[in-house]
């Protein structure tokens, strides 16, 4: 049975228990940009920023295994841009928040000093985390409808530590957010989850009923981290570190290091894709690879 013309694409996913882990993008740095002209559905592309600064932007992210986020709150009139780096490291993630009166004070940034942590930029180290909801309705209007509630809820309780983004990646999960500087992706996260996801974020803790992924880590190990946590126990960001993914005849063997330094195996094999419909009112099945959990060693 075909769903409905104007169908939102997170409502059968939910329907469906689509697994989340796994889904996150995977970068090794962020950035997030300030702009607060109306977003297109590539909002990174389909942008009224000078060209030289979209040139800049883009060395960045060519350069650093990098991801452009254009960000916003209700404050079209700001005096000062925020522009923010993310340093996804799995041990020690970093986010620096900078000022600029004009996008032209971007080229003034050493951002390879930023990324491999220069004490001069030490005081723009940000403090607490940040979130950052998908809000882009023009890519899926999904991320309009439940994007823009989780966004404000979350600004009800955290003021400006909320900033809505653009797309980033499975609209299908609205709402969908990063937290920084984790680095995590969580999915279906409803406003009435806000205190939970705030009390889990500031522990440093992960919240596995939602998590999409750890965005330092590939697909693989993203799941492979996703179980580990599920059999164990282990719910602080720092309770494992990946060290080795390694091909198997079967599938993959995922190698991890516990915060007390034992060794955690994660044997995963694929599981038959599912199929299902990634955009809102797009009647285009897409199959999404599966995983299934072979075993969980220590």
């Amino acid at each position: 049975m075909l769903p409905p013309p104007n169908f939102l694409c997170c409502e059968l996913s939910a329907a469906l228990n689509e697994p989340m882990a796994g889904t996150a993008v995977t970068t090794a740095i962020w950035y997030l940009l300030e702009y607060t002209r109306p977003w297109g559905a590539k909002a990174t592309e389909e942008n009224e920023l000078p060209g030289d600064i979209l040139k800049w932007l883009g060395d960045q992210v060519s350069g650093r295994n990098g991801r452009l986020q254009l960000i916003r709150q209700f404050r079209p009139d700001a005096d000062v841009l925020a522009f923010f780096v993310g340093v996804n490291d799995q041990a020690q993630p970093r986010l620096y928040e900078f000022h600029l009166g004009a996008y032209a004070d971007l080229r003034e940034l050493d951002v390879a000093a930023v990324v491999r942590g220069d004490g001069r930029y030490a005081p723009h180290l940000v403090t607490g985390p940040r979130y950052f909801v998908c809000t882009n309705g023009k890519r899926d209007r999904s991320c309009a409808v439940y994007g823009a509630a989780l966004y404000r809820a979350l600004a009800e309780k955290v003021g400006n530590a909320a900033w809505m983004t653009t797309h980033l990646g499975g609209h299908r999960f609205a709402g969908t957010l990063l937290a920084l500087p984790a680095g995590v992706c969580y999915g279906r996260v409803a406003p009435a989850d806000v205190p939970h996801l705030l009390a889990t974020t500031q522990r440093s803790h992960v919240w596995l009923e939602r998590l999409r992924g750890r965005t330092c880590y590939g697909p693989v190990e993203q799941v492979a981290d996703f179980y580990a946590r599920q059999e164990l126990g282990l719910v602080r960001l720092d309770a494992l570190q990946w060290v080795d993914t390694a091909v198997t005849e079967t599938g993959w063997l995922v190698q991890f290091v516990s915060g007390d330094g034992r060794a955690v195996q994660v044997a995963l094999s694929p599981a038959p894709p599912l199929a299902v419909y990634a955009n809102s009112g797009q009647l285009k099945l897409k199959e999404m690879a599966q995983y299934k959990l072979d075993k969980v060693t220590e």
